[in-house]
């Protein structure tokens, strides 16, 4: 297909500023530049918004878990765990109320400040079930479990009586993962229901005395000891309106089983527990069997065989009592979020940073040899603008900060690429661009001629072809002067562009010749607009004393028009445009002169 003329022209006549250096086309370029970056900048945050990076945002965060340094067990908790191992030497699934029973007492002798029964026990299974009731009764630091959202799953009665029982309910991510941990919601009566973990982390801080203070009415943040705690917004972080029902926050895990002191139900039941193992602690029962369906994907998991492996519940459970107790008594950093302003400002700033590596590039490059490994440089340039906000994003995460790095890093590699874009299209306008005129220049002729041929061959469509040439042109620069003389060029060459049509294309052919393509063009068509482009340069009424024909500057024309045949040739075109050319000069100059090709006589306009 034929490629479309750049432009050289505008309708109006005014040539577009490509290869000059002015002050007003160095403030242009910094305009675009500027316009790289904000309308980058608006075109990622629109994606980031509609959620395009929300799943690799999460990825980076799971990679910051994992690659962190690891966390020393936490000495507030431990974990009674039930295993396969637990159920073969039980024998019987699910536990009965006697075993059960017998478990809790076991754990409770030791005087634990919180026992988490992370155990769904919504029926009696006997036998001993009167001997669980009592225990369950007895046991005011015991919390139950529930599932509240969904399909629900009631808690054991007598601890719904007490009002000791907490959500086990999981926030699942679109990935399904764990990343996100629910600390509260507000149930159908307008009560307030404490997650499972929240449970037992309220119960044991409430012995050490530890203030819970919102902060202002209705407010989403709350001060617990030493660390404020704000809930989860659906647009935080590397999120993009997620369903943030409840209280959520990000889950900051300790990390997985091997992190949390652990003994096996057996154990327990035989005796063999240290003493003081639970005294002062918050214990937690529950499983750890993958055979039942009480696990999940977790920034943990890893995939083997195309199969993921998993966390427990409990474990997940364990890992939120542990942030929340160790946020309100250590301080240790819960998981936040930069506001919406700064994250604006951060993915601006790495827009900035790949204009200004594309630019600074593209500025130095061109003065390279061609054996210098300038195109390596820009991969290091762009591998360091990718890197940066990694390493800054895992120093913030270690600092307690999510902060998104994906959405800053395509910023910067998009403001790079339109930055080199718009470098690339504007070198390929100076390639065809004539410097002085602004005109397309021969090469560019000739290329768009030789398309056009082709084109116009296909379509059997004429094409016509104008010459013109500044009447003594020569006696004009030795009176005037260069300058003047190229003042003179530049106004010939905007009266051209005023002349034509929108689908022309004016080159500059040489010195002062100028060519005009006109496409689909009829004789008589071409003979009009060459009579028009000669009539407004005599407007001009640029002075020329030297001239022989007029007191002003004229041009001279030739114009030439065929249809082209397979036997012919785009050279044969320019050759019966230049042979006119030479007729108009012969006939006295300042007219336009006419050839049709092939076989016609010239003829005088």
């Amino acid at each position: 297909m034929l490629i479309a003329p750049p432009r050289f022209r505008t309708r109006t006549g005014h040539p577009e500023s490509m290869c000059s250096s002015s002050p007003v086309q160095r403030l242009w370029q910094w305009r675009a530049r500027l316009g790289a970056m904000v309308g980058t900048t608006s075109m990622i945050l629109a994606a980031t918004t509609g959620g395009l990076f929300q799943m690799l945002e999460a990825a980076m965060l799971d990679r910051y878990i994992q690659h962190r340094p690891l966390e020393a067990p936490d000495p507030r908790l431990v974990l009674i765990t039930i295993d396969d191992d637990d159920i073969g030497a039980a024998g019987e699934w699910p536990l009965s109320d006697q075993r059960l029973a017998m478990l809790l007492e076991q754990v409770r002798s030791q005087q634990p400040r919180v026992l988490g029964l992370h155990l769904y026990r919504d029926v009696p299974i006997p036998p001993g079930s009167d001997r669980l009731s009592e225990v369950l009764a007895t046991t005011p630091n015991l919390i139950g479990m529930e599932k509240y959202i969904g399909q629900s799953v009631p808690p054991p009665p007598i601890l719904q009586q007490l009002n000791q029982v907490g959500l086990a309910d999981m926030v699942v991510d679109p990935d399904g993962v764990i990343r996100r941990g629910l600390v509260s919601v507000r149930g159908n009566d307008g009560r307030i229901r404490n997650s499972f973990a929240a449970a037992l982390a309220l119960m044991y801080l409430q012995a050490e005395q530890v203030p819970i203070e919102p902060q202002g009415s209705g407010s989403s943040r709350v001060q617990l000891g030493k660390t404020l705690i704000e809930s989860l917004r659906q647009n935080d972080g590397g999120y993009a309106h997620i369903d943030d029902g409840g209280y959520q926050v990000i889950l900051n895990y300790r990390g997985t089983q091997e992190n949390f002191e652990t003994i096996s139900m057996s154990d327990v039941l035989a005796g063999e527990v240290p003493d003081d193992l639970f005294r002062d602690r918050i214990a937690m029962i529950g499983l750890v069997t993958p055979t039942f369906k009480e696990h999940y994907n977790t920034p943990y998991s890893n995939r083997v065989r195309d199969r993921y492996t998993q966390m427990s519940s409990l474990l997940i459970h364990a890992n939120l009592t542990s942030q929340l107790v160790s946020a309100a008594l250590d301080g240790r950093k819960m998981i936040r979020f930069p506001s919406p302003a700064l994250e604006w400002l951060w993915v601006l700033s790495w827009a900035g940073a790949g204009t200004l590596i594309s630019w600074y590039w593209w500025q130095t490059s061109q003065f390279r040899n061609h054996k210098s490994p300038a195109w390596g440089l820009l991969m290091v340039y762009l591998g360091g603008l990718c890197l940066i906000p990694l390493v800054i994003g895992y120093l913030a995460f270690l600092s307690g900060c999510w902060v998104p790095v994906i959405s800053p890093i395509s910023a910067g590699l998009m403001s790079s690429f339109v930055v080199s874009l718009h470098k690339v299209h504007r070198l390929q306008k100076l390639a065809t661009c004539d410097g002085l005129t602004q005109l397309a220049n021969r090469r560019y002729f000739d290329l768009y001629l030789e398309r056009l041929w082709w084109l116009s061959l296909r379509r059997q469509q004429p094409i016509s072809l104008i010459l013109c040439d500044v009447d003594y042109f020569k006696p004009y620069n030795d009176t005037y002067g260069h300058r003047q003389g190229d003042d003179c060029l530049q106004q010939i060459a905007r009266a051209l562009t005023r002349s034509v049509r929108s689908g022309d294309v004016v080159a500059r052919y040489g010195g002062e010749e100028f060519a005009i393509i006109l496409p689909d063009t009829s004789l008589k068509d071409a003979m009009t607009v060459a009579q028009r482009m000669n009539n407004t340069v005599r407007h001009l009424r640029l002075s020329h004393e030297t001239s022989v024909v007029a007191p002003y500057v004229t041009l001279s024309c030739g114009v030439a028009n065929l249809i082209p045949q397979l036997e012919n040739s785009s050279y044969e075109l320019i050759e019966g445009a230049d042979y006119a050319l030479y007729e108009a000069k012969e006939k006295g100059r300042n007219t336009c002169v006419l050839r049709q090709l092939p076989g016609q006589a010239s003829s005088e306009y």
